[in-house]
This record gives structure tokens, sequence and C-alpha cells, in this order.
């Protein structure tokens, strides 16, 4: 990305607030219509596999709009791609809002949103990477991945309360509330003169064909829709060999670090979201409870999980890379074990576990872009970033539909591996035990791959390295 130049304008300093603002509040939007999916799936009468399409597919669209926001930002007035992340937020809204009697007028309401709050979410850190000075920055992008954490909590209690003292429809009114921001974007944010860029249209279409495939495949298993993944799959291979201008450079695959970073990342964020989606849904039948509380029982974990997410420089001076990635992870699996052996002990062990959870995923960012990013010239860092950022945020709703294709198949096989009494509980901790066990398995690879790599370096001489950690979340 080239940098812009400022024409006349005010302070760039003085938008800070305004984007910041829109960027938590669309985390907050995003991270609160997950939550709210088992209220959707009441109201409407649908199974679990078809209401997560909501959250899924919205979650295909951030992952592809990251990117191709990122390359208009040099492209495009980011004045102008706030205003209109505005009003896609609100039409989406109110497209949601209207048709809230029909799933597929709810399902088009949130892809149109969605679409919006992308560039919300995207916009944010390339400001204070553009904008900003060097000085600053650190301070300024500090701020992303404690908006990132706090924005689960926040987003799972407003929709939860919505939903349980009101109605989860008028949540799609929420967002209505970022046409606030308009007056401040339109007087703090800066004009920049737009220079020329490149978006790689067609390697993304490849990846949001293989993703939404797979997560169609996984809502009613139905074998046609492998058919565009075989095909899109081997497409998007030669595209990236023979195109200098593909997502990624195919370079990066030629050293074992970053693919191999890249397998444990795929595997391990898979979970982070699919747990909190099923959570909702596990409390409820356990233990009746309604989604304001479920909410409730989150809040000491992502608390817990900003903090680590605010001290994680601090921690980076104790533990190196390979201790604070095996710490994290097995935080991470610890946190799914143990509710997966007692889902009846109480809600007390939900909250223990989503406290180990969070902050696993707090510690665990950082570390992981660092190692996986290592052996790549610092020119182009931020391409390979970039399709990080996208495997996390495709690996997430393709987390959360392998989840709920999970919970409607109602597993039982693992019933010896719990203290389960009930047929609900054995069939949630099963769930917990595969979501596990996905997470050791990341565990695994990390282990082997780092012991790989170890000896690689120290036979040709190399030492630890750590690089500048990117700033995201």
């Amino acid at each position: 990305m080239s940098t812009a130049r400022l024409g006349a304008g005010p302070n760039p300093k003085r938008a800070v607030p305004v984007i910041l603002f829109l960027f938590v509040f669309s985390l907050i939007i995003d991270n609160g219509f997950k939550f709210a999916s088992k209220s959707i799936g009441d109201d409407l009468g649908l199974s679990a596999s078809t209401v997560s399409l909501q959250a899924t597919l919205a979650g295909v669209i951030i992952g592809i709009g990251a990117v191709v926001y990122a390359a208009l930002a040099d492209a495009v007035s980011m004045r102008k791609l706030l205003v209109a992340a505005v009003g896609l937020i609100s039409v989406g809204s109110l497209v949601g809002y209207a048709g809230r009697a029909s799933f597929e007028w709810v399902l088009t309401g949130r892809i149109i949103q969605t679409t919006g709050l992308a560039a919300a979410e995207t916009l944010y850190v390339i400001y204070v990477t553009k904008y900003l000075p060097r000085e600053d920055q650190k301070t300024y992008l500090g701020f992303s991945t404690a908006a990132f954490q706090s924005s689960l909590l926040l987003g799972a209690i407003a929709s939860g309360f919505i939903a349980t003292y009101v109605h989860w429809t008028v949540f799609f009114l929420v967002p209505l509330l970022c046409l606030l921001a308009l007056p401040g974007v339109l007087r703090t944010v800066p004009v920049h003169e737009a220079t020329a860029n490149h978006v790689d249209v067609f390697g993304l279409f490849l990846i949001a064909t293989v993703a939404t495939g797979i997560m169609l495949y996984l809502q009613a298993f139905d074998w046609w829709w492998l058919i565009p993944v075989l095909v899109a799959l081997p497409l998007f291979v030669w595209h990236v060999r023979h195109n200098p201008r593909a997502i990624v450079d195919p370079s990066f695959f030629a050293e074992p670090r970053y693919p191999s970073m890249l397998a444990v990342v795929f595997v391990l964020y898979s979970a982070q979201l699919a747990y909190l989606f099923m959570f909702p849904f596990l409390v409820g039948d356990l233990y009746g409870l309604p989604e304001s509380d479920a909410s409730l029982l989150l809040a000491p974990g992502y608390l817990c999980a900003v903090l680590v997410g605010i001290l994680s420089g601090r921690i980076a001076r104790v533990l190196d890379s390979a201790a604070a990635i095996t710490l994290a992870i097995g935080m991470i699996v610890v946190a799914l074990v143990g509710p997966a052996i007692a889902p009846e002990a109480g809600t007390w062990i939900f909250v223990v576990s989503f406290t180990l959870f969070g902050s696993g995923f707090a510690l665990l960012y950082a570390p992981l872009v660092s190692t996986a990013i290592r052996d790549i010239p610092p020119a182009k860092s931020g391409v390979a970033i970039g399709f990080y950022n996208l495997t996390i945020n495709i690996a997430i709703p393709l987390g959360i539909a392998a989840t709920a294709a999970l919970m409607d198949a109602k597993p039982s096989f693992l019933s010896w591996a719990t203290g389960a009494t009930t047929e609900q509980g054995v069939r949630y901790a099963n769930v917990l035990w595969i979501i596990a066990l996905a997470a050791v398995l990341a565990l695994l690879v990390y282990r082997v791959a780092h012991a790989a790599l170890a000896r690689r370096d120290a036979a040709l001489g190399r030492t630890e390295d750590p690089a500048e950690i990117a700033p995201t979340a």
C-alpha cells in the first residue's frame, strides 16, 4: 500500500475518535448477531446449521472485505469509504428489520449490513498507519486489540439483553446509531490524494467460492456444494503461481515457517467464535438461562482477555514466542476440556472456561503472527499479514458452520469421556470435545513444526530473531 499525501484539512488525529467509534461499534454489532443466533433460530423455527448462515456468510464478507477495503483505501478517499460504509450498514439493517419475519430477508439484510461493517472494521487500522506519526501509531493501534476483545463481550451483552427483554429484531435498529458518526466523519477525516491500486478480484472470488461452498455443504451435507470447491481450489493454486499480482506471493510458501503457522491458525481460529456461537444454546438447554444471563457469564473472561491484550507487550519480555504460543494454546485446550468433562457441574465452570479461552486467544495473536512472518522480507510483510488475517477470517465462519452442523447431528460417540447425565449434556460435551481435539491438533502441529524449524535454524546458524509484531486482532 502506498503512502497517501494529505491535502489541506484538519489535524488527522481529530478523526481518530470518530473512526475508532465506528470500528468498535461495527465489531459489537457483528459479534452481537453471532450471539443472537439462538433467538433468531427459535423465533423463525430454524436449525442451528441454518441460522448459522447469518453468522458464517457475514464472516466470509468480513474477511474478503478487509482485503478489498485495504486496497481501495489508496484508490478512493477514506472519507468516501466511511460514508459508504455507514450507508451500507444502515440500508442492510433496515432491510433486515423490515423483512424480520423471513430468514431470507434477514440473511439479505445481514449480508448488506456486513459489507459496511467490514469497511469500518478495516479502515481504522489503515487510517492510523497511513496518516498518524510513526511514534504515535503503536499507542493508537494498541486500542484495536483491546477493542476486539471487549467487542466480543459488549456485543454478547447487548444482543443478549435486547433478545431477552425486548426482541432480537430490535438489534437490527441498533446499527442505525452509526448515522450519528456521519457529521464527525465529514468534519474530521482529512482529504487525501488517491493513488492507483490493485485488488485481486479473481483470487478473492476463488477464496469466497471455496469458503462458501464448504459452509453450504456443512449445512445440509449436500455433495453438490463440493463441486465448486474442487474447481476453485486448483484454480486458486494456478492463479497464485502465475499471477505476480495475486493476493498472496507464492514465495511465502517456499519457506516452511509461514505455511506451518497458517495451518495452526486455520485449525485453531475455527474454534474461536464457534464456542461463542454455541454458548447461548448450551446454557439455555442445560441451565434454562436466557441470553441476557448467558452473556453475563462471559464478562469475567473477556475482561481478563482485554487485560491480557493490553499487557501483551510486557508478557513478551518474559516469555519468548514459542513459550507464549504453547501456553496460549494450552489455555484454550484446558478451557474446552473442562466443560466437556463436566458440562453439568454448574455455570461457574463456564466462567472459568471463558476466562482461559479469551485470555489464551488474546495472548496468542502477536507471537503467532510474529513467528509466521519471520522469514518474509519486510517489504512483503504487509501482504503476508493480510493473507494471514484473511485465513483467520475464513477459519472463523467455517468453524461456526461445522459446530452448528455438529449440534444438529447430536453426536454421542464420546459419551464415555464426559460426566454428563442428560442427553443434551452428552450432546454438548461431545461437541466441546471435538472442538478441544481440534485445538490439541493445532498444538501438535505447532510443536512439531517448531521443533523441525529449530533444528533447521540451528543447522543454518540462525538465532531467534523476533519480528516486529503486527498490530491487529
